[in-house]
């Protein structure tokens, strides 16, 4: 039998583009999968997902394809368009509408979120869901993470307000060393004046986002989205009263959360249950 590769669509968006040249080159060489393998040195089962955009593309890759194909750095050039297409699909618009907010309010459950999170800590996070991916892929998606920080570092940043699940700070990611200073900057960032941070303690029962994660959005011209999320997919949503009934919702958690200096307090003490950690000034 002779085995047919997965149609591929490069009007789909860059990195469809970018997955697509590399199969053309291949075939045109006369390469298999294994063949290119060998000579990029990745598994020949990650190199058939970077065709079919199934995976995100590490930066390494681009001047090993560039060496195999001889192609004198056209793949190096062509990664600038595919830097910022790490996410996948679903994430991908979010990410574009968060870069262009001027007003956040988000509520976690489970983990700190991505804005908020250490590169050690989103290390553990994203290696833990992505258990069967090269290291090279895992250090890709944390990149991506960490230069959506630059948001918060902007002259004119926007406004966030995070409320955090008291799991957020019981649960051990990575260490108990990391989860500590994940913990020491959140602190340090809840100083910022553009940010206001809260915590939902256990004791405040249930309430409408019980195991997921929800991210409002605002942007300069007053549209408005909301965008839910699991450890596995997310939706966004843009209608008008679909909007609405999240706000409200939100609204409601919201009355439930530690003030921002009872919450602080409640960050310090964690911090104390894992190791003894240096507290940021205040």
């Amino acid at each position: 039998m002779v085995f047919r590769g997965r149609s591929l669509d490069p009007g789909a968006g860059p990195r469809h583009a970018y997955g697509a040249g590399i199969r053309a080159l291949r075939e045109g060489a006369g390469m298999s999968l294994a063949d290119l393998a060998a000579k990029v040195g990745y598994d020949r089962t990650i190199l058939s997902r970077f065709e079919t955009a199934e995976r995100p593309i590490p930066e390494e890759l681009a001047p090993l394809l560039d060496a195999a194909f001889g192609t004198h750095g056209l793949f190096v050039a062509m990664y600038e368009t595919i830097r910022d297409d790490v996410f996948p699909d679903w994430v991908r618009e979010f990410v574009n509408r968060e870069a262009q907010a001027i007003r956040m309010r988000k509520y976690s459950s489970a983990m700190v979120p991505g804005l908020l999170q250490t590169r050690a800590y989103a290390l553990a996070v994203i290696r833990a869901g992505r258990p069967r991916d090269a290291a090279e892929e895992v250090e890709a998606a944390v990149d991506a993470r960490m230069s959506r920080q630059s948001l918060l570092d902007k002259q004119d940043p926007p406004h966030l307000w995070a409320v955090l699940d008291e799991a957020v700070l019981r649960r051990t990611v990575g260490s108990r060393t990391i989860t500590c200073e994940q913990l020491k900057q959140l602190l340090a960032v809840a100083e910022r004046p553009n940010v206001v941070l809260e915590v939902l303690p256990f004791n405040s029962g249930a309430h409408a986002f019980i195991g997921g994660s929800l991210t409002l959005l605002t942007q300069a011209d007053g549209a408005r989205c909301a965008y839910m999320e699991s450890s596995h997919t997310g939706q966004l949503f843009e209608e008008p009263n679909v909007v609405d009934a999240y706000e409200l919702s939100y609204d409601h958690l919201r009355t439930h959360a530690l003030s921002p200096r009872e919450s602080a307090a409640m960050i310090a003490a964690a911090m104390k249950e894992y190791q003894k950690c240096e507290l940021p000034p205040s």
